[in-house]
């Protein structure tokens, strides 16, 4: 048995296991604590926190909402709730990946590409690092903050910073949800394009005299390949451990906010779906990037 072949029979077994691990211990866990009251949003208009505060304000911390499951706060059946969630968040995901693809690569090329420029490449590399260390919710918050500053300077709305809608509600979300995936793919793109770069049938073919794009293209780019999808899975894995707040955030309703939503309400069916599809998700992105290192550049010496 190949180790691709192991590796790929291991994403169901992950599956399964963490699968049965939270259909098990979920209802355990949920009986510990006490439904709290977590903030759905406008299109949860059936559910309403029980009770008030004083002077008739909003209920105080540890009030429960009257509505017993997900489905219910929404009014939407089950079923069409979790799919619909689940292609939300596939949305954000899709889109993340396409732009770490473009423009984590094109950063990454142009980090390698200008590494005899001190200055230049070491300022790309400090925001690279930047992005990378800052966390996903903490850019989206951000992003947030400076719409509606900018916003309210310019007299108006420049982009919608809460709600669902592929269009201009999409930028925000899938921009703070990008910014992992896309500094962790120009970090090892760069890194191997200057590997790449050094080699000495780079060096033979400058002084042949080929043109420097004919080179990019057809001796460079075919080498960072298997590393870019590398480089994907591990960046979009940040972005789906990111995913459940940035979603809330944003209340886009996808089915990382769904989930938290599941844990508020303690309803069990919700969270074990949701769970099980950010595992799915999780375990394939592992998988893709573990199968697409190349083991040569990994080989102990």
């Amino acid at each position: 048995m190949t180790r691709t072949v192991r590796r790929l029979l291991l994403v169901p077994l992950t599956i399964a296991v963490v699968g049965l691990i939270v259909v098990l211990g979920a209802p355990i866990a949920m009986e510990r604590y006490q439904a709290y009251n977590l903030r759905f949003g406008p299109s949860a208009v059936g559910c309403a926190p029980t009770g008030t505060g004083r002077f008739g304000g909003p209920p105080p911390p540890g009030t429960v909402s009257s509505c017993p499951t997900v489905a219910e706060a929404h009014r939407r059946p089950f079923s069409e709730l979790m799919i619909d969630g689940a292609g939300r968040s596939l949305v954000l995901l899709i889109g993340a990946a396409l732009l770490a693809a473009v423009v984590g690569t094109l950063l990454g090329l142009a980090v390698a590409l200008m590494r005899k420029r001190a200055v230049a490449s070491g300022g790309l590399v400090g925001l690279l690092s930047l992005l990378a260390a800052v966390p996903s919710f903490f850019a989206a918050y951000f992003l947030q903050i400076i719409v509606i500053v900018v916003g309210a300077r310019e007299g108006g709305n420049i982009l919608p910073v809460q709600g669902f809608g592929y269009d201009e509600h999409i930028v925000l979300p899938l921009l703070a949800i990008s910014i992992p995936a896309v500094a962790y793919t120009a970090q090892l793109v760069s890194t191997r394009t200057q590997e790449v770069l050094d080699a000495d049938f780079i060096t033979t073919a400058n002084a042949k005299g080929l043109l420097p794009s004919w080179i990019l293209l057809v001796h460079v780019l075919p080498h960072i390949r298997p590393v870019l999808f590398e480089a994907l899975g591990g960046g979009l894995r940040v972005s789906v451990a990111s995913l459940p707040i940035v979603e809330y955030l944003f209340n886009w309703n996808g089915i990382g906010q769904l989930s938290l939503q599941a844990i508020s309400l303690k309803d069990v069916p919700a969270f074990v779906f949701c769970a099980l599809v950010l595992v799915t998700v999780f375990t394939l992105l592992s998988a893709i990037a573990d199968l697409s290192r190349p083991r040569a550049l990994y080989r102990p010496t």
